[in-house]
């Protein structure tokens, strides 16, 4: 693994603070429209999660089924 020098990560731990300080920066910046429309996006999200997991359990039930065809044909 390779080292930095301490000036380095100095270097590095100062643009994150720089970069952070644009985000917040850039939050307050934002109208309102786009903070409420952000709010509702992730309330919603979860209902993303739930079809995905609906989706694997669809996956697997047509995995097994073609299984099944296969073993009964001797495939």
């Amino acid at each position: 693994m390779s080292s930095i020098s301490s000036q380095d990560a100095r270097d590095y731990l100062a643009g994150l603070s720089a970069a952070g300080q644009f985000e917040i920066e850039e939050l307050r910046r934002a109208p309102v429209e786009l903070k409420l429309k952000q709010i509702w996006t992730l309330m919603h999200a979860g209902c993303l999660h739930e079809d995905a997991r609906r989706r694997d359990e669809q996956v697997a039930a047509v995995r097994e089924r073609w299984a099944q065809l296969a073993r009964a044909l001797h495939v």
